[in-house]
């Protein structure tokens, strides 16, 4: 479904009108449509890790360089992700979000479990030491890139009517409604209900169902695979 189909829903149900434009158009409450549409979408991508924005990417070390820039469509980091190293499965780096205590670990000369720890400052992926040459890492993101233009390419601002969502287009249409009648101070209370109904539907389908594997060799639930050999004599 494209915006424009969406729009269409929308203002269909608020005025019973379904203009042939919505993005290009001057009408007022095309112009309204395409603004609320801007704020929804984004609002929409924030409210949950959906599987349709998982992106993910792999830094290459160089023995040098500490900081590294983020994904061109980086958004934020998929909720209690990882940044694993490829080399050894059993390995990921420490995640310190607290500056001080990155300070005391760095300046301290403390001795680190490979391969290292990291941080996200000034928009860049620091790490510390520096990844070796032949050293990976590599994580899942949340992409900022939820419209999707003719050409098939993702991007993350609304240009053409011909654009489409990249989330669930019915949660789009439900949110224009709301959201243009809470704009003219009119009670949308039934149609906000309407839309957290269908968005808490969407979040549990998006998740999808959890299947336990006898014998699986991969972790389940959250789970972290306990290391494989013995400890100690």
């Amino acid at each position: 479904m494209t915006f424009l189909v969406a729009s269409q829903n929308a203002i269909a149900k608020l005025v019973g009108q379904r203009p042939s434009a919505v993005v290009s158009s001057t009408d007022e409450i095309c112009v309204e449509m395409t603004a609320l549409a801007r704020d929804a979408a984004v609002d929409l991508a924030e409210v949950h890790d959906w599987q349709n924005l998982i992106e993910f990417h792999t830094i290459s070390g160089n023995g040098t360089d500490t900081s590294f820039p983020m994904p061109t469509d980086y958004d934020r980091m998929v909720q209690a992700s990882e940044i694993f190293d490829p080399s050894s499965w059993a390995w990921h780096y420490c995640h310190v979000p607290d500056y001080s205590e990155w300070l005391r670990m760095v300046e301290g000369g403390t001795e680190f479990i490979t391969p290292g720890i990291w941080q996200i400052r000034k928009n860049r992926f620091q790490f510390w030491p520096a990844p070796g040459v032949s050293e990976k890492a590599t994580f899942p993101y949340i992409s900022r890139n939820i419209w999707i233009g003719d050409n098939g390419a993702a991007k993350d601002e609304l240009t053409n009517d011909t654009d489409g969502f990249a989330l669930d287009e019915r949660l789009l249409t439900l949110a224009l409604v709301w959201r243009w009648l809470s704009l003219k101070r009119m009670d949308y209370q039934q149609e906000v209900e309407d839309y957290n109904i269908a968005l808490s539907k969407a979040v549990a389908k998006d998740k999808g169902a959890r299947i336990y594997r006898d014998n699986g060799r991969y972790r389940f639930l959250g789970a972290v695979p306990a290391w494989p050999w013995r400890l100690g004599p």
